[in-house]
């Protein structure tokens, strides 16, 4: 084994590949990332999605440990590159701590691995990524989706990244092996902004400033004597062994809440030797064949993660993480990772940038940026299984004053339960058609999963639209014009979840031999019909005006007729 051979660091060596204004693919360092001008990185381009969006956190998190932001005022100075803080100083001064091997002789700490080495079997590479089949899949042969063998060795970039990918979003791995920070499979969020100037894309750089947290509030100033409390594999490990195991909190005084960026719940050290093509990117170098894992890393308990929206069920609960539920990313999750929710049952936090971009929207179009979107991606995770990966970029619709955000965001979060409402409606009436009152199927799944997938799929352009249309009037909307967006959201919801009513239970009609299906069919179409009316309680919901209905229309007419006579 070779170790001083694979002698390699992540911040002053080129470790990251991007792909350039014109299309070009290359391999740059960190200083690299912050060209702006001539053929500038506009992405970063590592083969699998996963990777690319820990690059992101990880640039992201090397950053904010750099310049340590505390308000606004300092992510401005940044911004504008007006700071007082010279980043190049500041990078060369941390790039002790981002050796992945050790220094030239393989001595020192080593990036997101144990301090002292780990003695156990070598378990393969290609277990570093997620997606990976465990040794139970193995066994009983149920790679079928995600083969084994796929990565034998990787090469010290690749290696490097698949750690910190591991270590951020690490799913339950058996006995003492931890989860991550944020648990398994977290979603992130990121701003993407947008030139005015669409001819010509928005540098890598600018993207990762749009999305430079603060340190968090009463962490206070982190010195370079307090570096292991952020990066943990200066010190020895804080194990978790025991009972009741070590936690530790974003309050804990042995921790500093940018920690969030570097969090260690797994002890690793690599093994590395040899030199050949990178079994991933293809780049010949140095190899990484294998690592020693070792169980009871730190067990992390209450943390709030700057790149990721938050949940929380009651005021009294601590809020959790919002995680990828399939590969698709609608409405319904765009309402609380792009807005928020204030209610005090099932609130919602967006991620930290996205909830500072209202105050930092101006300095943005000011410097050229007309809009942003919000990208959403992470593991679905089934337990220890990883699904499928989320990767959605979604528009976010920036009001120019705070009255027109608020109305906006009112009305978001009405269409976006709406929706939900009529979804609800038609799963729970094609369950009355299909197997009657009482019946105990589920809905989570086949025909009514279908249903529920094809009727947010139907109605995600026209929210979206509805928004915009709000963005874009001259001045907010008055009473009238809010009443016709809502109207117009009850149509379109009712026709789409009828149509799909017809869909999948109007069939059963046609080949009806009892007349009870035939009944049960047509008692559940009138059901979501007057749920979905004018008069139904989706509309009430809605905050749509009632109009008299027609019966005391007529009361209301022949009443006031006799007091005439």
């Amino acid at each position: 084994m070779s170790v001083g051979a694979c002698a390699f660091n992540l911040l002053s060596d080129k470790f990251f590949p991007v792909v350039t204004r014109l299309g070009a693919r290359r391999w740059v360092a960190f200083e690299g990332l912050r060209q702006e001008d001539g053929d500038y990185p506009v992405a970063f381009d590592w083969p699998r999605g996963d990777l690319n969006i820990a690059a992101f956190e990880f640039a992201i998190g090397v950053l904010t440990l750099a310049y340590q932001p505390e308000d606004h005022g300092d992510w401005t100075a940044i911004w504008r590159a007006t700071s007082d803080i010279d980043l190049s100083e500041r990078l060369t001064a941390l790039s002790f701590a981002f050796n992945l091997a050790g220094d030239a002789q393989g001595r020192g700490p080593r990036f997101l691995q144990d301090l002292d080495p780990v003695e156990g079997d070598v378990n393969e590479i290609e277990a570093l990524f997620i997606d990976t089949p465990g040794i139970n899949g193995q066994k009983k042969n149920a790679d079928l989706l995600t083969h084994r063998g796929r990565f034998p060795a990787l090469g010290v970039q690749a290696a490097a990244i698949a750690l910190y990918a591991l270590q951020q979003f690490a799913p339950s791995g058996g006995a003492g092996n931890r989860t991550s920070l944020r648990g398994g499979g977290p979603m992130t969020t990121l701003l993407w902004p947008d030139r005015a100037d669409t001819s010509s894309s928005a540098p890598l750089w600018r993207v990762l400033l749009a999305n430079l947290p603060q340190v968090a509030s009463g962490a206070g100033y982190l010195g370079d004597e307090d570096l292991p409390r952020a990066l943990p594999w200066l010190a020895s490990t804080l194990t978790s062994q025991g009972k009741p195991p070590l936690e530790i909190s974003q309050t804990d005084p042995r921790a500093h809440s940018l920690q969030a960026f570097f969090g260690m719940p797994r002890r690793v050290r690599l093994v590395t030797g040899g030199e050949g093509a990178c079994s991933l990117t293809g780049e010949v170098g140095p190899l990484v064949t294998g690592f020693v894992q070792k169980p009871w890393g730190v067990n992390y308990g209450a943390w709030r993660h700057p790149l990721t929206p938050y949940r929380q069920a009651k005021e009294t609960e601590l809020p959790y993480t919002v995680k990828p539920k399939s590969s698709r990313f609608g409405y319904r999750d765009w309402v609380g990772a792009a807005i928020g929710r204030a209610e005090k049952v099932h609130a919602a936090f967006p991620a930290e940038p996205v909830s500072a971009l209202g105050a930092r929207a101006e300095t943005l179009r000011r410097d050229g940026y007309a809009a942003c979107r919000l990208m959403a991606a992470g593991w679905a995770m089934n337990n220890m299984e990883a699904g499928t990966f989320l990767q959605s970029v979604q528009p976010l619709h920036l009001a120019e004053d705070e009255t027109k955000a608020h109305e906006l965001a009112r009305l978001a979060i009405a269409l976006a339960d709406a929706g939900d409402a009529a979804a609800s409606l038609l799963r729970s009436n094609l369950k009355l058609a299909l197997f009657g009152d009482g019946a105990k199927t589920s809905t989570d799944s086949g025909v009514f999963e279908e249903a529920t997938d094809a009727f947010f799929e139907r109605t995600d352009d026209a929210f979206h639209a509805t928004l915009e249309a709000i963005v874009l009037q001259d001045q907010a909307s008055d009473q009238a014009d809010d009443q016709k967006s809502r109207k117009r959201w009850l149509a379109l919801i009712r026709r789409t979840a009828l149509d799909l009513f017809d869909l999948h239970a109007t069939a059963l009609l046609a080949d009806a031999a009892d007349i009870k299906v035939a009944l049960r069919v047509t008692d559940a179409y009138r059901r979501l019909r007057a749920a979905l009316g004018d008069f139904g309680k989706v509309s009430a919901a809605l905050g749509i005006e009632q109009p008299v209905a027609p019966q005391k229309l007529q009361k209301s007419r022949k009443a006031t007729e006799e007091q005439s006579a």
